[in-house]
């Protein structure tokens, strides 16, 4: 009940002083005035695209891609990542087998990340553009 009574004196309240406040009418060149402003809004740049990935960075992705290509083409598989042994005398309680010393990648392995990286690749080019001429519209 008292928060009916508080909104009827609110809006009496508010029906009384809007009452009394004179109405304002637009100056003569108010149209002329808010045009020239928005043609000045316009012509100031608010926002300059940028691209999102630059043209070195495309170029080193394109150098990746190529050695990527160069490498699965070769034809070359299993152990070519070599990592030396490790001397861990000094810690007794520390006992590792050896894991990673015979470590071999298919060629089927090598082709599949390849093709994954290239088409990440063909996405981000083709978000790039759909992003690109959606911002323009």
């Amino acid at each position: 009940m008292g928060e009916n009574k508080n909104r009827k004196e609110l809006d009496a309240f508010a029906k009384k002083y809007i009452g009394e406040i004179e109405e304002a009418s637009p100056s003569v060149n108010f149209t002329a005035n808010t045009m020239h402003a928005i043609l000045k809004e316009e012509a100031s740049s608010i926002y300059k695209a940028q691209p999102l990935i630059s043209k070195k960075v495309w170029v080193v992705l394109a150098a990746i891609a190529v050695v990527s290509m160069l490498f699965v083409s070769k034809g070359t598989s299993s152990t070519w990542l070599k990592i030396p042994s490790l001397k861990m005398e000094y810690i007794p309680n520390i006992q590792l087998p050896n894991v990673f010393e015979n470590i071999t990648i298919s060629n089927l392995m090598l082709s599949a990340c390849f093709c994954f990286t290239l088409m990440v690749f063909v996405q981000i080019y083709v978000l790039k553009n759909h992003f690109t001429k959606h911002l323009e519209e």
